[in-house]
């Protein structure tokens, strides 16, 4: 069996966490992310304010409300699944708590038609994901063992769908601020 699929007993007798789950959490985000940025799309040609809702509700909140999930609850599936070794989870923690917040005010924005603070939210998840792109890419760039084909390939997927998904954010985001009028010479 593969390392991340057995599950080994440890010494209080709890089976040890694999990345089974937090696969399965990233599996759901990115399907997620996928029907949001359809949904997105094919609302465009609909309504526009429709398309800012659902891309706010899905694209950050669902995908907040996941990720919460992912680095919250699964933690230590999430570091084995990442690679990562942590003590003391309390960043990994927070990070899901941040997720938690802005995905929560994703959705209020969207229920309430709040447009422009459903522009701003997508472009906070942006820039937050964009800054996580820099971390993935400093890792990949790095990472003494990449080397290894796996590692490698992981890196590479980690920087394409972050770098997509950060540029799809970034792009609703506009339509949201040129729908509300706030950018200049661009109206919606």
């Amino acid at each position: 069996m593969q390392e991340h699929t057995m599950r080994k007993t440890d010494t209080v007798g709890e089976a040890a966490p694999t990345a089974h789950e937090a696969s399965l959490l990233m599996g759901a985000t990115m399907a997620i992310s996928m029907i949001g940025i359809f949904l997105g799309i094919f609302f465009m040609f609909i309504n526009i304010d429709t398309t800012i809702r659902v891309a706010a509700a899905i694209l950050v909140g669902c995908v907040g409300f996941i990720s919460f999930i992912r680095h919250s609850v699964y933690y230590r599936s999430d570091q084995i699944r990442m690679g990562w070794r942590q003590d003391h989870p309390e960043f990994q923690l927070e990070v899901g708590y941040a997720n938690l917040a802005l995905g929560i005010w994703a959705l209020v924005a969207a229920a309430l038609n709040w447009g422009l603070v459903c522009g701003v939210m997508l472009a906070i998840y942006a820039t937050y994901l964009l800054c996580t792109l820099i971390l993935h890419l400093t890792e990949a760039h790095a990472w003494e063992e990449l080397h290894k084909t796996a590692h490698r390939s992981r890196a590479v997927r980690s920087v394409i769908s972050t770098l997509f998904f950060v540029l799809v954010l970034f792009g609703f985001a506009a339509i949201a601020f040129a729908r509300e009028g706030v950018l200049p010479f661009v109206q919606l």
